[in-house]
């Protein structure tokens, strides 16, 4: 997922623009972007991960500027970046609209916003052709912080998009193998779990982790948004 993520974030950024990485964590985003050259602003709420963030990189000559900041309220001016990015962040927040609004903010007009998120088309389809309960499937429904997810369906993202002066440019469905929704309601949560731990093992294969990123690369990216439940969503500030 990484590997991806990382892959199509960088696509949409060029030398010399600034790039936000909201809730940046360890920095997996912001380290890889300012290796291939791209000048970073690193942001989480944790003093921690960033902490062991700044250590990682010592003594690397990398484009990197680490602040410790809240979502929000993003320590930055309005239209001050070209291109904001967010990995595995936005969902966990039950208010995302919110954050995704602060996010805008900051954003320059004509910027971009790439956002990793999560598809309840996915969920939706999966209990409707499922033959079994899942409870991680059900997640979303929990209030656990360490399980929850937001969810959102096309119309749902374009109102709060065109709320917040965004447009979709872009839903791309990606990671097929990982917490897909229709795989864990037709297993159910017994078979689900061990599905995933095998899919663990296989992934530390790196023939395995090819064919993954090519399948998701040639198949599931030229599919409906609810063939899995991570999207990349690019919104664009209008």
């Amino acid at each position: 997922m990484d590997r991806e993520v990382n892959e199509l974030f960088l696509a949409h950024c060029s030398v010399g623009q600034r790039v936000l990485d909201i809730g940046c964590g360890h920095g997996i985003v912001s380290e890889y972007l300012a290796n291939k050259g791209i000048n970073v602003s690193a942001v989480d709420i944790s003093e921690k991960l960033l902490e062991t963030f700044r250590d990682r990189i010592k003594g690397k000559n990398l484009s990197i500027e680490i602040k410790q900041g809240d979502a929000y309220n993003i320590p930055y001016d309005n239209d001050y970046f070209d291109v904001v990015v967010a990995r595995m962040f936005l969902p966990h927040f039950p208010d995302w609209p919110v954050v995704l609004r602060e996010m805008s903010r900051v954003t320059k007009k004509g910027g971009k916003l790439l956002v990793h998120f999560t598809s309840k088309e996915n969920t939706e389809l999966g209990k409707k052709i499922g033959l079994n309960e899942c409870d991680f499937a059900s997640s979303p429904r929990t209030i656990d912080p360490w399980r929850f997810y937001a969810e959102a369906d096309e119309q749902e993202l374009k109102k709060v998009a065109s709320s917040n002066g965004l447009e979709i440019s872009q839903r791309l469905p990606i990671s097929f193998f990982l917490h897909n929704r229709i795989i864990g309601y037709q297993l159910g949560t017994e078979q689900y779990n061990a599905y995933m731990k095998k899919i663990e093992q296989f992934l530390e294969d790196e023939k395995v982790r090819e064919f993954v990123v090519w399948f998701d690369k040639e198949v599931v990216a030229n599919s409906i948004a609810a063939i899995s439940h991570f999207n990349i969503i690019t919104f664009k500030k209008t």
